[in-house]
């Protein structure tokens, strides 16, 4: 067995896939979910709406999205671009067939849409309150339509548990890893608030792209790490190589 534990802090419901990857690669892992995620049941009406109208393509980026789409609709057989395999494999879990994979990150799957699809085309796009980028304003460059509707917020923790807390203090954990800029900037900001932020000279940060480690370059984190790929296996083969050479 490895002997480094692992911190995840995928939402509640989010961390199976990434917590079983750990533990086949025998690390330890502890869950702390930064964020809880809320469904907006009052956007059934604007949703049927919105897909009334026919659009082109429904655009999701994340698992909530989708789950988002089949409680708040009855609908299953929209075409829907899906920003990677991850949130595209939850679509078809729910029963969406008509399915693509945009390449797994923003910039790839606007690029996608933009090579994929002619000048007028209009889309639906499904999110959360916190985005990163505005897929409205980049499509519209290219004379695009693109229609948001928010159907669900991811609510930050508005504390590090105790738990977590005295696993810190007594240097138990070996590693954080982030699958979002806005976690990362949570998971720094709670440290603060319980007056932890030594903590982070002995941790290392795992990132699942550039843009969230770039939320970390100003914090004295032993280490920040960036996955070749924004995959899960590729962010725990990330994690391998570096306690492997540290063996």
């Amino acid at each position: 067995m490895h002997n480094k534990t692992i911190l995840i802090t995928r939402p509640k419901g989010d961390e199976t896939a990434i917590m079983e990857l750990f533990h086949d690669n025998e690390y330890r892992v502890i869950h702390e979910p930064l964020t809880s995620i809320y469904l907006d049941h009052t956007k059934r009406q604007a949703l049927h709406h919105a897909l009334g109208n026919e659009p082109d393509a429904v655009i999701i980026t994340s698992r909530h999205a989708a789950q988002a789409l089949y409680l708040l609709s009855d609908i299953r057989d929209l075409f829907l671009i899906c920003v990677g395999e991850s949130t595209a494999e939850a679509a078809m879990s729910l029963g969406f067939s008509r399915v693509s994979v945009a390449g797994g990150n923003v910039e790839k799957l606007v690029a996608g849409i933009i090579d994929s699809y002619d000048e007028g085309s209009r889309f639906v796009y499904l999110s959360g309150e916190h985005v990163r980028s505005d897929l409205g304003v980049l499509l519209a460059q290219c004379n695009m339509q693109v229609e948001r509707l928010v159907l669900y917020e991811a609510v930050a923790s508005d504390m590090l548990s105790d738990v977590l807390i005295e696993h810190l203090k007594r240097r138990q954990i070996d590693a954080v890893t982030f699958l979002s800029q806005r976690t990362a900037q949570i998971f720094t900001q709670l440290l603060d608030d319980a007056d932890m932020k030594e903590a982070l000279t002995y941790l290392h940060a795992f990132c699942l792209s550039q843009t969230i480690a770039d939320a970390l370059k100003n914090e004295p984190w032993q280490q920040v790490h960036v996955s070749d790929e924004a995959t899960l296996a590729s962010l725990v083969e990330c994690v391998d190589n570096v306690f492997r050479s540290q063996a």
